[in-house]
């Protein structure tokens, strides 16, 4: 268990903060799967050659599929596997979404974009639901919602460092007619149109987090004090993105501190604006 949250503090340090108030059990098994997620993340994103990466991702999803435990990866799952089957089609939904994410994909609109993230972090949302203490059918669309809401995050922090690797996560429909030298050019007016779609993205990222955040009623009670605080920590690295009009160059964080504070904040008033689960809430 030790090594499981030296990896989790590591690499997710705003995930870790918020798994400091998850109950013992869900937070050696969220661990289990976060790091999982990880690595599949690390696979999808490494300089392998692409037949090389697709296949190994497809041995992952294989392997997840018919529970083979000699497999490197699924091996640490086998205990998740037991007590949360319904975490296996998730599971291998998101080693797939992670092999198309690659050099050809291209988001064309507002669907396009958040069907991709749903396929790479929708279904996290899905695979940690049972782990936090989901049962009910009604409330897997709020944890797909949160997962979402968090790759919005995600793709508006790392902005520049994706276009610098030509790659493209805002829909290409909100940035006009520029092409990728034009937008990586910077600082002109191409700059300021991206800026503009990035807004437009958190906003999107803050309706999001909402609808995910109004079916916390679903999770063990115990629980859903940390992913409240996960979700607004996580969405407040969108505060740091634009400084002054301009995209951040360095990588956007939130301070220990200011985590501390929001933490704090929904210990006082969190349960008062807890939001009941809304009908129109869908994947």
């Amino acid at each position: 268990m030790r090594e499981e949250m030296q990896l989790i503090s590591r690499a997710g340090k705003t995930f870790y903060f918020a798994t400091l108030w998850l109950q013992k059990q869900a937070r050696y098994d969220a661990a289990l799967a976060y790091n999982f997620c990880r690595a599949v993340d690390d696979i999808a994103d490494s300089a392998v050659s692409q037949p090389d990466r697709d296949e190994q991702l497809e041995e992952i999803a294989r392997a997840v599929q018919a529970g083979d435990l000699h497999h490197t990866l699924v091996r640490p799952l086998a205990p998740l596997l037991r007590r949360y089957p319904t975490i296996v089609e998730p599971l291998s939904a998101l080693v797939h979404a992670c092999k198309d994410d690659n050099a050809s994909l291209v988001i064309r609109s507002e669907d396009e974009l958040r069907r991709y993230a749903f396929g790479v972090a929708g279904n996290v949302g899905l695979v940690m639901y049972p782990i936090l203490g989901g049962h009910r059918a009604e409330g897997w669309a709020y944890a797909a919602e949160l997962g979402i809401a968090m790759q919005y995050t995600n793709i508006a922090r790392d902005i520049l460092e994706d276009l610098s690797r030509r790659r493209i996560y805002i829909p290409r429909a909100w940035l006009g007619t520029y092409d990728m030298d034009q937008l990586l050019r910077g600082p002109s007016e191409s700059e300021e149109i991206v800026v503009k779609a990035v807004r437009r993205l958190l906003l999107l990222a803050d309706e999001t987090y909402a609808r995910g955040l109004s079916g916390l009623t679903y999770l063990d009670p115990e629980n859903q004090f940390a992913i409240q605080v996960a979700a607004r920590c996580y969405a407040a690295i969108g505060e740091r993105v634009i400084h002054n009009g301009r995209l951040g160059r360095d990588r956007a964080v939130v301070p220990l501190t200011r985590k501390v504070l929001l933490a704090c904040s929904i210990g006082l008033f969190g349960q008062q604006k807890l939001l009941r689960p809304v009908s129109a809430c869908k994947l």
